[in-house]
């Protein structure tokens, strides 16, 4: 009996964990980005990010370009906080490469400067080229 019980449990458990959110059809993107603000605020960043997921898949690049540009740079930032630098440097890149939206792009850099400062190790091979060639010229 306390077998079943256990496996219930564990079945809940892994259920509430794969929980999407619920958002309606209609709502528009500026609302679910302040929906996923509020997720953000109360550090529960996981949601924040289901959220932002969501503005992503709903609202096409052409016509909320810069809706979504934030929605990514907003995922590379949760993954920032939650400190899974690898999945935030490749929702930052995305921002930088597939955007022309300056506002995102220009804190995509300075999140980005932050990780690899953090994290060396991490650097793209061509910026530590770059860095490399640099440092040889001023010495």
């Amino acid at each position: 009996m306390k077998k079943y019980f256990l496996l219930i449990f564990l079945i809940q458990i892994s259920c509430t964990s794969l929980k999407e959110v619920v958002v309606q059809e209609n709502i528009a993107p500026q609302i679910i980005s302040e929906m996923a603000y509020e997720e953000f605020n109360n550090k529960n960043y996981k949601k924040a990010i289901k959220y932002y997921q969501v503005i992503i898949e709903r609202f096409d690049r052409v016509n909320y370009a810069k809706e979504v540009a934030w929605a990514y740079y907003e995922i590379g930032f949760c993954y920032y906080y939650m400190k899974k630098y690898e999945d935030a440097i490749l929702y930052f890149d995305i921002v930088l490469n597939e955007f022309s939206i300056l506002p995102p792009r220009i804190l995509a850099i300075k999140v980005l400067d932050d990780i690899y400062e953090t994290k060396p190790k991490l650097r793209p091979i061509d910026i530590l080229e770059e860095v490399i060639e640099i440092e040889d010229e001023t010495t």
